[in-house]
């Protein structure tokens, strides 16, 4: 073992000579390589420990977020009627659970619920006021998170498909819009 030497912190002490531990670090997966891939790279580095506790926190959570996914899912079907009808306090409550949807389901085990999420959050920020009459576009994306909750196990072409769906859907009324 190499012994390294540091001076005391002291003024006017001699300087002691303290050796120093030979460091390992060990590698352990973490949930956002999960969630982001094999060629995510952390912008630092947290103490294994730690980052075993958090997973293990996180794991205990995704059992109490599911009741409430669940919950949140249930406000969702009710509030785009209202919505769609010009209600802005319905329009901000389901933009709201859907925002929290598109940051906090794929920590939790439901990633598809959250792509959804973020197809219809990023829809409805650039929507305009009177985009919401309709309800089509608000009405299918909820539908989606719906059954995406509902059917876990769906083919993850399936989930693609209806995706790019939604998407087409969305540049189609944009496309109205600007031809209108």
């Amino acid at each position: 073992m190499h012994e390294r030497r540091s001076p005391s912190r002291l003024a006017g002490k001699e300087a002691t000579e303290t050796p120093l531990a030979d460091v390992r670090f060990v590698r352990v997966p973490s949930i956002a390589e999960r969630k982001l891939g094999a060629d995510y790279v952390a912008p630092m580095r947290l103490d294994p420990r730690v980052l075993a506790q958090m997973q293990t926190t996180i794991r205990d959570l995704e059992t109490k977020y599911a009741e409430s996914l669940k919950s949140q899912v249930a406000m969702l079907q009710i509030l785009v009627e209202p919505a769609c009808k010009g209600d802005p306090d319905a329009r901000r409550r389901l933009y709201a659970l859907a925002h929290d949807m598109r940051g906090l389901a794929g920590t939790f085990g439901h990633a598809i619920v959250g792509q959804f999420a973020d197809s219809l959050c990023r829809y409805i920020e650039n929507l305009r006021t009177e985009d919401w009459d309709d309800g089509t576009v608000v009405t299918f994306h909820v539908d989606a998170i719906r059954d995406a909750l509902e059917n876990p196990g769906t083919d993850p072409t399936v989930t693609m498909e209806t995706l790019n769906a939604l998407d087409r859907l969305i540049g189609s009324g944009r496309h109205q819009r600007t031809a209108g």
